[in-house]
């Protein structure tokens, strides 16, 4: 009996990790002010934010939230508006930090993508560096995109999405710059960054472990079942 309900929790585990998506969101306001939001093993903390003024963005309306997708890969994705009106030339720029913990695992690579665009001869940059010890620390990663690069993988020249060797605790800095090199107005506009977190061993890696191992249980049963009976 109790192997079987052995089993049985396994399988209910395996089940509620697979279904596991969104579990929270924050507004960068809160994050800033001390908020932390976590998802799988994985917690995000010390977040702030700085600007150079010209951005148009509303920390209270800037929504952090955390998923996870069904191989395991967790996502922290920023969405609101990000954007620079005008004529120029001119350029804004908008710098956020946080820190990411693993615990259950090491960080072995990150990746990015947006949703956005710079019409006219605007310009936009997303730069992301993860680094170790501090924000100020030694630079481990980074990814680089820009107004024709909307995503990394896959890396180009100047990316490094490969943490070697892998982390538990990283800091990370995303430095988002808007620009208008003309003097006619433009938009440049930013509606959602999305970062994702790929870790060693992914949270799947072990729960197809327990899957594996659920038609081996069963089988135990049904020998013990019968020895009973004989």
């Amino acid at each position: 009996m109790k192997l079987r309900n052995s089993v049985i929790v396994v399988a209910a585990l395996a089940m509620a990790a697979t279904l596991q998506t969104a579990q929270a969101s924050i507004s960068l306001a809160q994050a800033a002010a001390g908020a932390t939001i976590s998802i799988g093993d994985k917690t995000f903390s010390g977040f702030s934010y700085s600007d150079s003024g010209l951005v148009s963005f509303d920390p209270t309306a800037i929504t952090i939230s955390v998923s996870q997708d069904s191989s395991g890969i967790d996502y922290l994705t920023w969405s609101g508006n990000i954007s620079l009106v005008g004529g120029g030339p001119i350029t804004a720029d908008l710098k956020l930090n946080y820190i990411v913990s693993a615990s259950a695992g090491v960080i072995n690579m990150i990746d990015q993508a947006y949703t956005g665009s710079a019409l006219g001869g605007g310009l936009l940059a997303i730069d992301e560096t993860v680094a170790t010890g501090s924000f100020g620390g030694t630079v481990v990663g980074n990814s680089n995109l820009s107004k024709y690069d909307l995503s990394d993988p896959p890396a180009e020249a100047t990316d490094n999405l490969n943490i070697v060797p892998p982390q538990s605790l990283l800091y990370v800095t995303k430095d988002i710059s808007l620009a208008n090199p003309n003097t006619s107005a433009t938009l440049v506009t930013i509606s959602q960054v999305t970062q994702s977190f790929h870790q060693v061993p992914e949270p799947t890696t072990v729960l197809a472990g327990a899957l594996l191992l659920l038609p081996l249980g069963a089988s135990t049963l049904r020998i013990l079942r019968r020895n009973r009976m004989s």
